[in-house]
């Protein structure tokens, strides 16, 4: 006999058979349809970049995997009172709201948290808060499901690279840093998304966070743990670039080059992971006295004034998307800009091109003999979005980020990014939205204002605006900016 299991004592009528209970599995039922029905678009979504990128295809595994956790903890549930709480509102109503919002202003961010936020709260609402609190932790697992964290890779490939370059230079490596380049005799390397680490850190996250739950009962362990799973991972990625780069220095290039950093990557990962499973049975507690458990014979309770008014806001966001799906179904109209004079200029000195995906229209203009590259591009947000994380001021494989500043232009916060070519060819990029004649500089007001305009039904298009300047210094930025931003208001 185990002597870690529980004992349970129960009478002899089970209180939770489907008879006794009918009203509640319906309404747990029901409830489940009309969520997957409303969210249907955001878990579509979810898979798709679940499926598409393999830094979230652990998403696959999220809720089965939640569910098994609630299933271990059955017991424990079924000790406590089953009884819908309308405290759960709390999460419910704001989740609705921002996924309509998600719709509307075509932010898959918010699709997917208000998908794999409204899932576990309305669990919350039919067990009731009692009950919900012995399964916290599996309905705050379901989270991971969301398809988040590629923002971090711009600030784990600087990391990555300033770890590395700390690490050559304390052995001895000559090398010289231009950005995210990093040359060293035998030939330059660029600490690409690849070299981020953010699968790695990911997806230590999740996994340290699953040991703690299972196998760590103390809170403090429980966070040093996770606090461990978080930085472990990105100290073990600079070990990894630094490792790359000194085989490739020791070995003339003959290894750690092409694909062979990819494979060594993948190894590195594997046991990168053995040894935070490692470091967790360090920690792990001994054995530990559990309580009997008394199961509740007690019918669950369905309030059904919560149960219908639950129903009763579904219905209601649903016809708020509908009406808003119905009422802005014209496009703006293109508006004229004051490049069209400007076309076909031929100018082939900046080999720089931003990655922007399915815009309407484009164009390309080059100013100040030929030492400004502007780039515009118009989005209906018909079947594109402006504010987008796909968009980029460059080709990651062309060009890296050195570094950036902020310059001041008719009462807007600019942020310059200064960037590096594999060839050494250095840009200043500054990046804008127009907005009905009015200009925005960053992605927040921007999208707040698209948002605006899509939930009162009108139409949300908008102009994104990105110039290059080969000049260096920031005057000669600032005014690049300014003498177009004059022109765009006028």
């Amino acid at each position: 006999m185990n002597k870690n299991a529980v004992p349970i004592i129960k009478n002899e009528v089970g209180g939770f058979s489907f008879n006794n209970n009918k009203a509640f599995y319906f309404s747990c039922l029901t409830l489940l349809f009309v969520w997957a029905v409303f969210c249907w678009q955001g878990i579509v979504t979810a898979i798709q970049i679940w499926y598409g990128n393999e830094i979230f295809n652990h998403g696959f595994f999220i809720v089965p995997g939640a569910f098994y956790l609630i299933y271990l903890k059955r017991k424990k549930l079924l000790a406590q009172p089953i009884k819908t709480t309308p405290l759960a509102l709390v999460v419910v109503i704001p989740a609705l709201l921002l996924y309509v919002t998600g719709v509307a202003g075509h932010v898959q961010l918010f699709l997917h948290v208000a998908t794999f936020t409204l899932l576990p709260a309305l669990i919350w609402l039919m067990l009731g808060t009692t009950a919900a609190r012995t399964i916290m932790f599996p309905l705050v697992f379901m989270l991971f499901s969301v398809p988040v964290g590629e923002q971090l890779i711009p600030y784990l490939q600087e990391i990555a690279a300033d770890g590395s370059v700390a690490l050559l230079r304390l052995t001895g490596v000559p090398l010289f840093r231009s950005g995210l380049y990093i040359e060293i005799p035998q030939g330059r390397f660029l600490v690409a998304e690849a070299c981020s680490g953010v699968s790695f850190f990911i997806a230590s996250f999740v996994i340290g966070s699953l040991y703690a739950y299972l196998n760590l009962v103390s809170s403090k362990r429980r966070i040093v743990f996770v606090l461990i799973s978080l930085i472990f991972p990105i100290l073990a990625n600079i070990v990894r670039v630094y490792g790359i780069i000194l085989i490739a220095y020791w070995t003339d290039m003959e290894h750690a080059a092409g694909a062979d950093h990819l494979i060594y990557g993948w190894f590195f990962f594997a046991f990168v992971i053995i040894c935070l499973l490692g470091i967790g049975e360090l920690i792990r507690e001994a054995g530990f006295e559990k309580v009997p458990l008394i199961l509740n014979q007690s019918k669950c309770y369905v309030g059904k004034t919560i149960f219908g008014f639950t129903l009763f806001l579904f219905i209601v966001s649903e016809i708020w998307l509908w009406n808003i799906a119905n009422t802005s179904t014209s496009k703006r109209e293109l508006p004229p800009v004051f490049l069209s004079n400007l076309e076909g200029t031929n100018c082939n000195d900046l080999t720089w091109q931003p990655v922007v995906i399915n815009a309407d229209s484009e164009r390309v203009a080059y100013l100040n003999e030929c030492s400004i590259k502007l780039y515009t591009a118009w989005f209906s947000e018909e079947d594109n979005e402006l504010v987008s994380d796909l968009h980029r001021l460059f080709d990651p494989e062309s060009f890296s980020l050195s570094g950036t500043k902020r310059i001041e232009v008719k009462g807007h916060a600019f942020t310059v990014h200064e960037i590096v070519s594999v060839k050494g060819e250095k840009l200043s990029i500054v990046r804008w939205y127009e907005f009905e004649g009015s200009v925005m500089s960053d992605n927040v007001s921007a999208k707040l204002t698209q948002l605006a305009s899509a939930l009162k039904g009108e139409p949300s298009g908008g102009r994104l605006w990105i110039l290059a300047i080969s000049e260096t210094g920031i005057n000669a930025t600032q005014k690049a900016v300014e003498n177009i931003i004059n022109k765009i208001e006028k």
